[in-house]
């Protein structure tokens, strides 16, 4: 099952954010937000890096069809 992410970067720490966007092969859009599409897995993974302060979920779509 995979999932459609909208989150916004709450660090400053361009190192985090790198790590992020390589993970998850996305870009930052100009309102400093970034959609992601994953699975179980990659969700787990957001939901926990949120946790720890470093980004912000705005937005969660499952995309089961």
């Amino acid at each position: 099952m995979d999932y459609h992410f909208r989150i916004y970067y709450l660090t400053k720490d361009i190192d985090i954010i790198i790590k992020i966007k390589e993970k998850f092969s996305t870009i930052i859009s100009v309102n400093g937000e970034s959609h992601i599409i994953t699975d179980e897995d990659g969700a787990f993974l957001l939901r926990e890096t949120e946790r720890r302060g470093f980004i912000r979920i705005r937005e969660i779509k499952d995309l089961r069809l």
